[in-house]
C-alpha cells in the first residue's frame, strides 16, 4: 500500500517480497539453513501458484534471495528482488494474477467472519477501513491450517519489521523533529483503536484465537503490501505482484489497478514494463508505490530511499505566526491576514508549507508571509480580490510594483522581512532534530534491529536536513546578492527591530 506524506491513507500498492510459478530463482548462499528452509516454503508456493493460474513470463524475469549490492534501500528486505532475465521492452507484460489467486475480506475461508467485519466498518466509518478488513481476513487465514492462501503465507514475513509503529519508545525518540513526528499519524494508536472498537469483539465472537500483537502484526504485512485490484474487487493481497521492489521516481513497472490506463486484464492484474527505453537484462525491477517520501515510507514500509526526489519537509503556518510574531507583527494583523488567505483558499490557518529540493512551492509561502507582514497600503491593494487565482496575480503585481530586480523575477514577495521570518522558522526546525551517533549515517552492516533502526532515522534526519540547509542557503545567497525586495515607503521599521 501507499501513504501520503500527511495524516491521509491512500489505496494500497506495496514493497517487498515474494514469488512466483515457472520463474528462475537464485539462491544467495549461507552458513545457516534459512535459504534451505525458504527454498522449501518457495517450491511449495511456485506449485500453489501454478495450480492457481498465477502466469509469470519465466523467459523474462528471474526472482533471486540475494539483491545486487546498492540496490537495496536502507531497511529494505536485502534478500529479495525480481530482475529481468533478459532485455525487457516497453509494454511487455511479465506476470498476470488473477483475482480470484488473491486474497480478499471476501473471499477469506470464514465468511461468517468477513460479514460481521464488513457490518461493523460500515457502522465505524472508519478511514482505513479497508485496511482493517484485509488485515482481519489475513489474521483468519493464519489461524485456519487448511487455508487456500497457506502457502502464500508461508513466504510472506509475519511482520514487517521496521514500520514505526513497532518500533519502541526509546527508537522512536530517534524521529524527534522530523515529518514523522510532525505530520504522520501514529499507527500504533490507529491500531489499538481499530482493535478495541472493530476487531477484538468479532474475533472474540468467533472464537478465533487472535491477540493484539498478532493483529498488529498482520497490519504492517497488509499495509506494505496491499493493491487495489479494481473499484469493484476491492482491495487485497496479491502474490508475485508485492515481489518487486519500489524505486520513487524511477520505476520499471506498473501494476494494474483498475484506474484509467489500466494494466489490468477482464479479472487479473498485469504487471507491465512502463520505463520508455524498457529494462536490461540482468537490472532489478523496480515497482513503484508512488511518489512517496522517506518518511512516508518508512511509516508504512519500514526502509527509506537515497535520494529520494519525493522527499518534503514541511513549515506549519503555526511556525510562520510565531516568527512573525517575534518579529513585531501584531497577533491581530496575523489573524486578520490569514482570514482573508483563507477566504481566497490561498492558505489554511491550521495548514502547512512543503519544501523540496526543488523549490517549486516555495513561492507560496513567501507570498503568504508577505501577505501577513506587509503594510496595509499594501495589502488593501490585494485584499479586494475574491478568488485564488486573482489574490495570486494580485500580491504578485503589488510586491513587484516594489522590487529592485528584473520584471520576470517570481520571488518578488522575497522581501528581506519575508527572508528573515522564514529563515528564523527554518532554523527553528533544524534545532529539533535529534542528535545521533555518528556511525548510524549507513544502513550497510548493520546487523541488530536497533541499529538498522537508527541507520534509518539518521538517513531520514539527514535528507530532511538537507531540504532545510539547502532552503536557507538560498535565502541568505538571495539576500547577500541584492535580489530581495527593498522595503516599501512608510513601513514601520520598528516592527522588525528585532532584525537589525
Amino acid at each position: 500500500m501507499r501513504r501520503r506524506a500527511t495524516v491521509e491513507l491512500q489505496q494500497p500498492r506495496r514493497r517487498h517480497g515474494e514469488y512466483p510459478q515457472n520463474a528462475t530463482v537464485r539462491m544467495a548462499s549461507t552458513d545457516d539453513d534459512s535459504n534451505a528452509r525458504d527454498e522449501d516454503d518457495f517450491s511449495v508456493f511456485l506449485r500453489w501458484c501454478a495450480s492457481n493460474s498465477i502466469d509469470v513470463r519465466e523467459d523474462a524475469v528471474e526472482f533471486t534471495f540475494a539483491m545486487r549490492g546498492g540496490s537495496a534501500a536502507a531497511g529494505a528486505d536485502k534478500n529479495r528482488g525480481v530482475e529481468a532475465k533478459r532485455d525487457l521492452a516497453r509494454g511487455e507484460i511479465v506476470a498476470t494474477i488473477p483475482f480470484e489467486a488473491c486474497l480478499t475480506l471476501r473471499a477469506c475461508s470464514r465468511s461468517d467472519i468477513a460479514a460481521s467485519v464488513e457490518t461493523r466498518l460500515a457502522e465505524t466509518k472508519l478511514e482505513a477501513g479497508w485496511l482493517v478488513g484485509l488485515t482481519c481476513a489475513l489474521c483468519v487465514e493464519r489461524n485456519e491450517p487448511t487455508s487456500r492462501w497457506r502457502a502464500y503465507d508461508k513466504v510472506l514475513p509475519r511482520r514487517e519489521n521496521n514500520v514505526v509503529s513497532l518500533w519502541g519508545e526509546t527508537e522512536r525518540k530517534l524521529l524527534v523533529g522530523t515529518e514523522l513526528e510532525m505530520t504522520l499519524r501514529d499507527e500504533l494508536s490507529a491500531a489499538k483503536s481499530e482493535w478495541e472498537r472493530v476487531v477484538e469483539p468479532i474475533f472474540a465472537r468467533h472464537s478465533l484465537a487472535c491477540s493484539f500483537e498478532d493483529y498488529h502484526d498482520a497490519r504492517t504485512v497488509v499495509s506494505s503490501r496491499a493493491f487495489t485490484l479494481s473499484p469493484n474487487a476491492g482491495v487485497g493481497l496479491v502474490p508475485i505482484a508485492d515481489a518487486f521492489n519500489h524505486r520513487t521516481g524511477g520505476h520499471d513497472v506498473n501494476v494494474g489497478d483498475g484506474s484509467a490506463a489500466t494494466t489490468t486484464s477482464g479479472d487479473a492484474l498485469c504487471v507491465k514494463v512502463t520505463k520508455e527505453d524498457g529494462v536490461r537484462r540482468g537490472q532489478e525491477i523496480f515497482n513503484t508505490y508512488g511518489m512517496l517520501g522517506n518518511a512516508n515510507l518508512l511509516n508504512s514500509y519500514g526502509f527509506a530511499q537515497e535520494e529520494n526526489p519525493a522527499d518534503k519537509v514541511h513549515l506549519t503556518t503555526t511556525n510562520i505566526r510565531a516568527e512573525a510574531a517575534l518579529a513585531g507583527i501584531s497577533g491581530g494583523q496575523i489573524a486578520k491576514r490569514f482570514e482573508w488567505l483563507e477566504s481566497v483558499g490561498l492558505c489554511s490557518s491550521d495548514g502547512s508549507f512543503a519544501i523540496d529540493k526543488s523549490r517549486d512551492n516555495f513561492r507560496k509561502m513567501c507570498d503568504v508571509v508577505w501577505t501577513c507582514i506587509t503594510v496595509d497600503e499594501l495589502f488593501n491593494r490585494v485584499r479586494h480580490s475574491n478568488t485564488r487565482a486573482d489574490a495570486i496575480d494580485a500580491i504578485f503585481s503589488v510586491s513587484k510594483s516594489m522590487n529592485t530586480r528584473r520584471e520576470n523575477d517570481v520571488y518578488s514577495t522575497l522581501t528581506p522581512e519575508v527572508s528573515d521570518i522564514v529563515s528564523r522558522a527554518i532554523e527553528r526546525r533544524l534545532s529539533l532534530y535529534a542528535s545521533l551517533p555518528h556511525d548510524s549515517a549507513s544502513g550497510v552492516g548493520k546487523t541488530s534491529e536497533m541499529e538498522e533502526r537508527l541507520a534509518l532515522a539518521a538517513q531520514l534526519i539527514r535528507a530532511e536536513r538537507e531540504i532545510l540547509s539547502t532552503t536557507l542557503d538560498f535565502l541568505r545567497s538571495a539576500h547577500e546578492s541584492g535580489c530581495t525586495n527593498k522595503r516599501p515607503k512608510g513601513a514601520d521599521d520598528s516592527a522588525f527591530a528585532l532584525f537589525d
